[in-house]
């Protein structure tokens, strides 16, 4: 049987590239998956694109714009990508609609919690006020693990990864603030930041704040089972559509 092909988004550095992190297909290709990168500009033609791929992956990358969630830019707000936040937008609502899975990483969290209604903290450390508050943007390599997530119970990211706690590494300063009305939260940081999110009426379609890809190729069994899951998933639309 062939294997399912995913569709990676690219990170946009500026106008004249596209590129993404090894780590990514890597990540795709160890789970038995082809990855397929998606550059910028494809937005009228993102139902050609998916037509080609059996899963989306949104990557890591720049922050969301503020405008997508009606909020004026905060001191804080680092650099934003307006044609990427357009083409992700669109994938992701091409992707709903043939309800072709979905997996989010970091920005693709965030993207997808305000493709579906929700908004973001701009800036955790500003505008998200605990006393517990722990450091979500690490100086250790992107391998290394920095602080703990708890799972969920019963919900789709427990099932696959099967633990309570785990350890994940964390380069972000936006965040989930409100959660868009269909996505459940699974995961959360021990001082209350949103993790892990899935949408309840989709097959599978799932996001983490972390990056999994770094700690995959570095042999972490969890984030290794989380890619097999996502991939596995995507054959199965492959083999129904």
């Amino acid at each position: 049987m062939m294997k399912p092909i995913i569709g990676i988004t690219a990170f946009a550095e500026d106008d004249l590239s596209s590129r993404l992190n090894a780590a990514y297909s890597k990540s795709i290709i160890e789970a038995g998956g082809v990855p397929l990168i998606i550059p910028l500009g494809v937005e009228e033609d993102v139902a050609q694109v998916l037509s080609l791929t059996d899963g989306l992956l949104l990557s890591g990358g720049y922050d969301v714009h503020p405008f997508l969630f009606n909020a004026e830019p905060t001191p804080k707000l680092g650099k934003v990508h307006p044609e990427r936040d357009s083409v992700e937008l669109a994938l992701m609502n091409a992707a709903k609609i043939r309800k072709m899975p979905i997996l989010g990483i970091c920005r693709g969290l965030q993207i997808l919690n305000v493709a579906f209604g929700g908004t973001l903290y701009q800036d955790i450390e500003s505008e998200y006020h605990s006393r517990k508050l722990i450091k979500h943007t690490q100086q250790a390599a992107r391998g290394i693990t920095t602080h703990y997530v708890n799972l969920t119970p019963d919900t789709l990211l427990k099932t696959i990864i099967e633990e309570e706690k785990i350890a994940v590494n964390s380069f972000h300063h936006q965040a989930i603030n409100v959660v868009a009305e269909k996505l459940k939260v699974v995961a959360k940081s021990s001082d209350g930041i949103v993790e892990a999110v899935v949408h309840e009426d989709l097959p599978f379609c799932l996001a983490v704040q972390w990056h999994p890809e770094e700690l995959a190729i570095a042999g972490d069994e969890g984030s290794k089972k989380l890619f097999a899951a996502f991939v596995k998933a995507s054959l199965k639309f492959k083999v129904e559509a």
